[in-house]
């Protein structure tokens, strides 16, 4: 049953509703008119009563004399002439042409059109349609709309898809409007299907048919083979997979439609099952990222270590980034969608940072820090259709191990003696430590000198040559200006006869920190760096045994 609005009775009434819509604008459009035309004779009615009322009262004033000499003659008129003088004025007033009466009738003939127009829509809309079908002009009953019809003609074209007598069904329809009072029923597409089929000389039966996404598959008497068939191809999916399986379904939409179906049209129940759940095995190639395992993609196509294996031979548990490998997938005519939650660990890498350090030679690099990937826990939701991953979202996660950047070092430290024919080959411990110079005296010798003389231009800088703890820095007569720095390991350098001292007791000092400058103080004969080792008992050592330049 269809209950009419303005716009479906104009739509069903065709060219006689544009005409009622032309009528009904013209309608309002007169009313309108009507009402200011109505508003503008008011207006002039009232400002000509008020210019005659001004205009009589000036003349009174200006006219006293003459005005009361007319009017004693026109008292002294027979009765009967001033009668006919009103009434003259009264006709004008009702029946003129600006009188009320035509003022009245421009104002209120619009409005009642309009009025009676709004009265015969509100009855049509009030009232309820309904279409009667026929076809071959048998009457098969009525509908709310058109579209169930055409919705039923193609059911029955549906259901005889598979049967022999499908031409001797007519579609030769035709459609009458009536008002509908209630009392009958109105079909639905599947009843006028099933009054369609009985109306032509077929045999019938009841039967279901199944669709799939609105498409139609077949008919079959019994149903429920095939419901049963598609649980169990659930089920079996389901248990394929490890962990807490939160839903399967398939990802088409089956539906059973009820109704009659040409006997020779059905098919058997098992058949049709069989066919719904088919599916054919195959392989793809895939192409392993730079966090794959073995174990990663056996949960993304939902196998197994073992059945990948099989299909690559000596697959490492830990693939190379872009390996490709063959993987198992499988192709159903009604594809499954599995969600499951599941537990995972991520890795984060960590970044390379490059420290320059004095500390170094220049050139020369050294892993500070090594650097330590982060690693994420996580529960997420895995959505697989055909057992192929396709969608995964993260519920919760907790950062398990928070990534270490790695550091290197980056030697900026450039001190080298004026000349490469200056060549030390010791072992490294200590860096050189004068801006240029040249070795001017050995340790021992026959006076045993205790240490390595440099000779450097005066205010040349001088390096710590290896890092520790200022232990002294100050004055004595042999030395001059000196410092001595206690290293880690428990050894000592001194650095004497300097003209000035950068460093204070108990500074802590890196490898190729500047710590004084070139001096010629203290029992000194000429600009130059003396440079002692000593070991932790305070014994002097030959310092070539520490220095390595131009030596590679």
């Amino acid at each position: 049953m269809q209950r009419l609005t303005i716009k479906s009775v104009l739509a069903r009434l065709g060219r006689c509703g544009k005409a009622v819509i032309f009528l009904f604008l013209r309608a309002v459009g007169l009313m309108l008119w009507g009402i200011l035309m109505g508003a503008a004779e008011i207006f002039g009615v009232i400002l000509r009563g008020l210019a005659r009322i001004a205009d009589a009262g000036v003349g009174w004033v200006r006219n006293r004399r003459r005005n009361a000499a007319k009017a004693v003659r026109a008292y002294r008129q027979p009765a009967k002439s001033r009668f006919q003088a009103v009434l003259r004025m009264l006709r004008e007033i009702v029946f003129g042409r600006q009188g009320m009466l035509l003022s009245f009738l421009r104002f209120a003939v619009p409005v009642t059109s309009c009025l009676v127009l709004w009265a015969v829509v509100r009855q049509f809309q009030n009232r309820q349609y309904a279409i009667a079908v026929a076809v071959d002009g048998k009457a098969l009953g009525m509908i709310s709309e058109e579209s169930d019809y055409f919705a039923a003609e193609a059911l029955v074209r549906e259901r005889l898809s598979g049967s022999e007598t499908a031409n001797d069904v007519s579609f030769k329809r035709s459609f009458q409007l009536e008002q509908y009072d209630g009392s009958g029923k109105l079909l639905s597409a599947g009843e006028l299907a099933d009054k369609m089929l009985e109306e032509a000389d077929i045999a019938l039966t009841e039967a279901y048919g199944v669709y799939v996404n609105d498409e139609f598959k077949g008919a079959v008497a019994d149903r429920h083979p095939v419901e049963a068939a598609l649980t169990r191809l659930l089920s079996a999916v389901s248990d394929q997979y490890q962990g807490a399986v939160e839903e399967v379904k398939f990802a088409d939409n089956i539906t059973y439609e009820k109704g009659m179906y040409p006997e020779d049209s059905l098919i058997a129940p098992q058949k049709l099952a069989n066919q719904l759940t088919a599916a054919e095995h195959t392989t793809r190639t895939y192409t392993a990222g730079k966090t794959d395992t073995i174990y990663s993609v056996a949960d993304r196509f939902s196998t197994t270590p073992k059945e990948l294996r099989k299909l690559n031979p000596k697959l490492p548990d830990v693939m190379p980034q872009a390996l490709r490998i063959k993987v198992p997938v499988v192709h159903r005519v009604l594809p499954v969608i599995v969600t499951k939650k599941a537990f995972a660990l991520t890795f984060q890498d960590y970044k390379t940072v490059r420290r320059e350090t004095a500390e170094l030679p220049k050139g020369q690099e050294e892993l500070v820090r090594k650097g330590i990937k982060g690693e994420k826990q996580s529960q997420v939701l895995i959505t697989y259709t055909d057992g192929v991953e396709t969608t995964r979202r993260e519920l919760q996660s907790i950062q398990a191990v928070y990534p270490v950047d790695a550091e290197i070092a980056v030697g900026t430290f450039e001190a080298q003696p004026y000349s490469t024919d200056t060549v030390v080959d010791g072992n490294g411990k200590y860096a050189w430590p004068v801006d240029g110079g040249k070795i001017t005296d050995l340790f021992g010798g026959e006076r045993n000198h205790g240490g390595m003389d440099i000779g450097a231009a005066e205010y040349s800088e001088i390096y710590a040559a290896d890092g520790g703890t200022v232990l002294y820095a100050g004055s004595e007569p042999g030395y001059g200006n000196f410092v001595i720095i206690q290293h880690d390991d428990g050894y000592f350098t001194v650095y004497g006869h300097c003209v000035e001292l950068l460093s204070q007791p108990d500074m802590k000092v890196k490898r190729g920190d500047v710590i004084a400058l070139v001096g010629n103080t203290g029992d000194s004969t000429g600009a130059h760096l003396h440079f002692e080792v000593r070991d932790p008992n305070g014994v002097r050592i030959n310092p070539a045994q520490f220095l390595r330049v131009n030596a590679d």
